[in-house]
């Protein structure tokens, strides 16, 4: 019985891609699977268009970034976990759940993966009801994504989040945050929850996440001015933050967050995006996702 292979792609996910998708079909086909290609039309398409996919589904492939990935989690979320497998093809700006699975770029070892039958165990968490699988940002994190200019980062991709992140610090510090941590109470004034190690490519936020546990990691940063944070943040390149002073990391599988006493729009980002408002549940799922990868 052959393989069926859906396979959703942003178009504008990274420049000159397609070449790159339609290799992977080329070679996936070759292989004897049947292919069908569907490309997006805009932000939210993937999840519509999955939500009313009538047929049954083998592998779906999430061909983009991790924006990409996201709404193709969130298009199947109704389907149960074990009636197909997950797999991607990184071609967006931001790649992180492709590093954190160790996935290759060739389109020939892509399309092997997809083919093979190696799968990892991948838990999903909910943020106010929204799927996402890497992380959840609280302040400074998601002022960042919230303000980044889009038509910068069509330019210049990943530069356009440093621009931000210069114009948000002088924000740090200002305000404060509640959290209910599995019953326990915390303030901090910037949070990072994260299922995964990775953050913004290759340096290593969190060595106690790891993506096929159930819990997630919980990085609560507590300082009066910007000169804490930037303190905080210098252990980032050395894969110590969770170790620097004012840094507090816990695992959890439920948490919530709000801002005491305060009625306001505070944006919450969630795998890159901005994708909810405090105040905020999250929840990790009891359920994995089954996500393709390499043998090696």
């Amino acid at each position: 019985m052959s393989r069926s292979v859906l396979i959703i792609f942003n178009p504008v996910s990274g420049a000159g891609k397609r070449a790159r998708v339609d290799a992977v079909k080329q070679y996936l086909e070759a292989g004897g699977a049947e292919v069908e290609l569907y490309l997006t039309r805009g932000a939210g398409d993937a999840t519509t268009y999955l939500q009313s996919y009538a047929g049954e589904l083998d592998v779906v492939v999430a061909a983009g970034g991790d924006g990409t990935v996201n709404e193709v989690v969130n298009g199947l979320v109704d389907r149960p976990s074990d009636s197909y497998r997950l797999a991607l093809i990184p071609t967006g700006t931001t790649n992180v759940l492709a590093l954190e699975l160790r996935l290759p770029k060739s389109p020939r070892q892509l399309a092997d993966i997809i083919l093979g039958e190696n799968t990892r165990a991948v838990y999903p968490g909910r943020a106010n009801n929204r799927r996402f699988l890497l992380m959840v940002g609280i302040g400074y994190d998601a002022w960042v994504v919230d303000k980044v200019n889009l038509a910068l980062k069509k330019r210049v991709g990943k530069l356009a989040y440093v621009w931000s992140m210069l114009k948000q610090l002088r924000h740090f510090g200002k305000k404060q945050y509640r959290l209910l941590v599995d019953g326990q109470t915390h303030l901090a004034n910037s949070v990072v929850i994260t299922n995964g190690r990775y953050y913004g490519g290759s340096f290593v936020l969190s060595r106690q996440a790891d993506l096929s546990h159930k819990t997630t990691q919980v990085l609560m940063i507590s300082g009066a001015n910007p000169l804490t944070f930037l303190v905080a943040l210098s252990g980032l390149p050395l894969g110590i933050m969770e170790r620097m002073p004012g840094v507090v990391s816990v695992a959890a599988r439920r948490v919530e967050v709000e801002i005491p006493g305060r009625q306001q729009r505070e944006a919450v980002q969630a795998d890159g995006d901005s994708l909810a408002e405090l105040p905020l549940l999250l929840e990790m799922e009891d359920q994995a996702l089954n996500v393709l990868v390499s043998n090696a």
